[in-house]
């Protein structure tokens, strides 16, 4: 089960939020500004993943994503500088 709060009610919340990942063995998504930026759940669970080596597989799909998204930036950026480019159609 995954509940969503926001940084501020996290903040408010925080001692609830531990009791519903430990007890109810919840994920809490926190948002801020309605974007999604981290997830709270169990150290058993965060072995588990660890020990799958998904932690390390996730850090590196991030640094591949932030890759990718420079070099389209790049891309862009030449295409604009372009003043023609031939098309074949």
């Amino acid at each position: 089960m995954e509940t969503e709060f926001s940084l501020s009610e996290a903040k408010s919340k925080f001692s609830d939020i531990i009791n519903r990942i430990i007890y109810r063995k919840e994920r809490i998504l926190i948002t801020k500004k309605g974007k999604k930026v981290a997830v709270i759940f169990s150290i058993d669970e965060f072995k588990k993943y660890e020990d799958k080596g998904l932690i390390e597989a996730k850090g590196a799909l991030a640094d591949l994503d932030e890759t990718l998204d420079e070099m389209t930036s790049h891309i862009y950026e030449a295409r604009k500088l372009e003043k023609s480019r031939e098309v074949d159609l």
